[in-house]
């Protein structure tokens, strides 16, 4: 599965922590998530252009000192998170 933040969503940073939020004038708080630092930087990717689960695990081995097998399985919660929000599109 590819997926990518659909438009009007962003991260923001509120008093210190990253926030995805929808911005537009009727703003859903339901949809709100709080991300760590790592969460924030896939969020972001997910807005340059559509990426697999795959994709985004290879990408944090190579960022970071992380196992690709747990890379995955962390990708693939925050994915499923993501996608139960409504904040990403499957392609």
């Amino acid at each position: 599965m590819k997926a990518s933040l659909k438009s009007g969503y962003f991260v923001q940073e509120i008093a210190g922590e990253k926030i995805l939020m929808g911005g537009g004038t009727d703003v859903d708080f339901s949809k709100m998530m709080v991300l760590n630092g790592t969460s924030a930087w896939i969020v972001e990717l997910l807005q340059e252009q559509p990426l697999t689960e795959e994709d985004v695990a290879r990408k944090l081995t190579e960022r970071f000192e992380v196992d690709y097998g747990q890379a995955l399985a962390d990708v693939q919660s925050l994915f499923r998170r993501l996608l139960e929000l409504g904040v990403v599109a499957e392609e």
